[in-house]
């Protein structure tokens, strides 16, 4: 009864091809390419319930082809490259609901085309050449529910299009160039979603949405809408979603939202709104999501949210904002998400957050802040995420931000925070993760993380660190990450990571690290992963790395190391990635790698190795994966690493080998891909 081809190519549609199939009730032939079909193809098929011809070629249907298909439900002919339809081509379809014809190339619809269409409920035409829809187009789909119109070239609409349509519910007139609407709603009572988005529309007249009291989603941003009337949402007492963003508009006039009592969302952003007229807001108690950003808006009406107790997502991005008054946010209660970022605040004013004690996440960046009180945060006691980032302050008192006891993520990035001082992070209960990123930090004084018990990562990378000093980290009992890349690192007491006994993940790259007395990390028995990348490291103590018993990964990218030999690289017995790229390393001795048993990936490229020999890597007899891409290598026997055993994939591009030595290695170790098995999350 299913007739079912795909994805092949077959370009002809014989007449003969269903002879003897009358129960055939669905055919599925899209994507294969399909450029015509013969009249009379599905006549021996008069049983079909459903067509699917979608994703071909068909450039035109013959004006019977589907003549004989009375009891025809569904039909997809989209993704084609029709430009035109008979009128004829569904007559007597009475029984068609759904018609699929988007992404076609038709440019005008016949007016009678669906005059059989009785119980038509979904008509797909979007994304065609249609210009003009035709009076009287709809006049017989008396079932209609859904209609999508989008991206075609509509300039204009008949006022009668949806008369004789009284169930429709979604209209898509999206990506057209609708310059007006005339009264074409009428009558829709149960038109539950209107889509306008980005036409070229400048106003909407006054009580075109009358009577729509069903409708629920209202879209019209990317048109060029610059006023806001209180007529025009008249009627619309049962809207919900309302989007105005990406418009022109200067200006909302007063009580413009007074008839919309069920608004749960509304969008405002990326317009040019200057100001909001007082009491705006106030018959919109149900609002639970307000979008303002990306305005003009240089001051709130004092009490201009007095009225949503029910607001949820506030966005306040991008403005001109310079100051909110005390008791802006006060009866906002339900909020959970405030965005104040790239506005003009020069303080965290006292009161400023009064109200907000269901605040979770605040994000406050690229505001000229030089100063923070601490007041205001003391009202903030549901926060679960604080980002303070591109700010100008220089540091905050002791116990700034002790009321917030449910904080789990904070964030100070791109400040001009220099010393972070004792009681900074004071009462901090449930923090989990610091991030202290891009400032100017120098100094930690000891008991600056003290109370951050159930810390699990710190982040101090790229500040203006010079050493690591025993007591700097006390309170860090179970930080798992810490990052102190791109500092000017140049020495660490070993006596410090006794305070951060379950640390597994350490980065210390791109700091001003050379010399190792050899008991830095005789503490951290735990450490999985050591970045050490990016220093000036010309050689290791022997035994530095002899307690790290669990590491894993360890980074040497970048540094200064040159012809390695047995000592080179400390032995760690349970390595598995080792990565010395762009370093000055011009030879390995025999020897080198004969404990390292372990290791599955060895990562030597953009060296300046000239050649390899067999004894080079002895020992490796786990290693899965040798990148050797961008050295000097020259000459290369094929059979040079037959004494590694697992080895699976080798890397040699960049190198000064002929061609036919890396193709009979590249035969020889063809599985690139298969290391992907190997390779463990960094960060577990």
């Amino acid at each position: 009864k299913k007739f079912l081809i795909y994805g092949t190519k077959v370009p002809h549609f014989p007449k003969e091809s269903f002879i003897d199939m009358h129960a055939l009730v669905e055919v599925k032939f899209h994507g294969n390419d399909l450029e015509e079909i013969e009249e009379g193809a599905f006549d021996n098929s008069p049983n079909l319930v459903e067509l699917y011809l979608y994703n071909n070629n068909l450039t035109n249907l013959p004006k019977n082809l589907l003549k004989k298909l009375v009891l025809l439900e569904t039909a997809y002919l989209s993704e084609n490259s029709l430009s035109e339809l008979d009128e004829d081509t569904f007559k007597g379809l009475s029984k068609l609901n759904v018609l699929h014809l988007g992404s076609n190339k038709l440019e005008t619809l016949p007016v009678q085309i669906f005059n059989d269409q009785n119980s038509l409920t979904d008509l797909y035409l979007e994304n065609n050449e249609i210009k003009d829809i035709p009076e009287g187009l709809l006049a017989n789909a008396k079932s209609l529910k859904e209609v999508y119109l989008s991206m075609n070239k509509i300039q204009s609409l008949p006022r009668d299009l949806f008369k004789n349509t009284p169930d429709i519910e979604v209209i898509d007139l999206s990506d057209n160039q609708l310059g007006k609407l005339d009264d074409i709603f009428t009558g829709l009572s149960k038109l539950n979603r209107i889509i306008l988005s980005r036409n070229q529309l400048t106003s909407i007249p006054d009580g075109i949405f009358s009577g729509l009291r069903n409708l629920s989603d209202l879209s019209l941003p990317g048109n060029e809408i610059d006023k806001i009337t209180p007529g025009i949402f008249k009627g619309l007492s049962g809207l919900k979603n309302l989007e105005l963003q990406l418009n022109n508009m200067t200006t909302i006039e007063p009580s413009s939202f007074d008839d919309l009592p069920s608004l749960t969302s509304l969008s405002l952003e990326k317009n040019k709104l200057a100001s909001l007229p007082s009491g705006i807001f106030d018959k919109n108690v149900e609002l639970e999501s307000l979008y303002l950003s990306e305005n003009h808006i240089e001051a709130l009406e004092k009490g201009i949210f007095t009225n949503l107790p029910n607001l949820k997502r506030l966005d306040l991005d991008s403005n001109r904002i310079k100051n909110f008054e005390s008791g802006t946010f006060k009866n906002l209660k339900q909020v959970e998400s405030l965005y104040i970022s790239n506005n003009k605040l020069h303080t965290i004013s006292p009161k400023m957050f009064e109200g907000l004690t269901s605040l979770t996440d605040l994000y406050i960046s690229n505001n000229p802040i030089k100063s923070i009180h601490c007041e205001p945060f003391q009202d903030l006691s549901s926060l679960y995420s604080l980002i303070i980032e591109d700010v100008h302050f220089e540091n905050f008192p002791s116990n700034c931000f002790s009321s917030m006891k449910n904080l789990s993520t904070f964030t100070i990035r791109n400040s001009k925070l220099n010393v972070l001082k004792k009681g900074n992070f004071a009462g901090m209960d449930s923090l989990k993760n610091l991030h202290l990123t891009n400032n100017h930090i120098k100094n930690i004084e000891v008991g600056a993380f003290e109370g951050l018990s159930k810390l699990e990562s710190l982040s101090l990378n790229q500040n203006h660190l010079t050493e690591i000093k025993a007591d700097m980290f006390t309170g860090l009992a179970n930080v798992d990450l810490l990052i102190l890349s791109e500092n000017k690192i140049s020495s660490i007491d070993s006596d410090i990571f006794a305070l951060i006994p379950h640390l597994r993940h350490l980065y210390l790259n791109s700091n001003n690290l050379h010399k190792f007395k050899g008991d830095e990390f005789t503490m951290i028995k735990n450490l999985t992963q050591l970045d050490l990348s990016r220093n000036a490291i010309e050689s290791f103590p022997s035994d530095i790395f002899k307690t790290l018993t669990s590491l894993t990964t360890l980074t040497l990218d970048y540094n200064k190391l040159k012809t390695l030999e047995k000592g080179s690289i400390p032995v760690g017995h349970q390595l598995e990635f080792l990565s010395v790229v762009g370093n000055d390393i011009d030879d390995i001795k025999s020897g080198t790698f004969d404990d390292f048993e372990s290791i599955l990936n060895l990562d030597l490229s953009n060296n300046i190795l000239k050649h390899i020999n067999y004894d080079m890597f002895q020992g490796l007899r786990n290693m899965y994966s040798l990148n050797l891409e961008h050295n000097e290598i020259s000459d290369l026997n094929p059979n040079v690493f037959d004494n590694l055993p697992e080895l699976r994939q080798v890397r040699l591009a960049g190198n000064k080998l002929d061609d036919s030595v890396v193709e009979a290695i590249t035969r020889k170790y063809p599985e690139l891909d298969s290391f992907k098995r190997y390779i463990k999350p960094n960060l577990q």
